[in-house]
């Protein structure tokens, strides 16, 4: 017991004392980001990527992240780093949006009448809590829903079209790579 105890305490002062450069406040951008040319835009439904593509009658997509996509499109053919690919398999970086909220949700009715044993069909409840703020995501392909999260920023209204962006956080975060030695 004495030893478990030791152990926890051990961690507990560790995380006091770790330097600050290795603390969850600084981040460390991927190389993978400045060397990546091909781009798949999408979704981050929480549970998969959904694709720009796979989305064109999706109806978990919802308005305001089609058109927080459509001005992420727009900036990223403006900058003229990554040519933006229809589908994720030929991608080297997966790009996902979010637009915040807090809760959305639905409801379904049975569809038919009393007595009726054929021809009667239910919609599924969907609630969905999320976080309020925007995010964008970047991922390298590969295992798991995903892949592999390389980059993420969020913050309220970071989706919109303005100079604090959550896209110009990763085009500074990327143009900073470039111009490291």
């Amino acid at each position: 017991m004495h030893g478990s105890i030791r152990a926890a305490l051990l961690v507990v002062l560790t995380a006091i004392v770790l330097p600050s450069g290795l603390s969850a406040g600084a981040k460390q951008v991927p190389a993978r980001l400045a060397q990546a040319r091909y781009v798949a835009l999408g979704y981050d439904l929480g549970d998969r990527f959904l694709s720009e593509s796979e989305a064109i009658a999706d109806p978990d997509v919802l308005p305001e992240d089609r058109r927080a996509l459509a001005e992420l499109r727009d900036q990223i053919e403006k900058w003229n780093r990554y040519v933006i690919t229809p589908r994720p398999g030929q991608a080297e970086l997966l790009i996902a949006i979010r637009t915040g909220r807090r809760v959305t949700g639905g409801f379904g009715v049975p569809i038919g009448g009393p007595g009726r044993a054929t021809g009667t069909t239910r919609r599924s409840l969907r609630i969905e809590l999320s976080s309020p703020d925007d995010m964008l995501s970047v991922y390298e392909p590969g295992g798991g829903v995903f892949g592999k999260l390389l980059w993420r920023e969020q913050r309220p209204g970071g989706l919109s079209n303005s100079s604090a962006s959550l896209f110009e956080d990763l085009r500074s975060a990327v143009d900073g790579l470039s111009k490291r030695p």
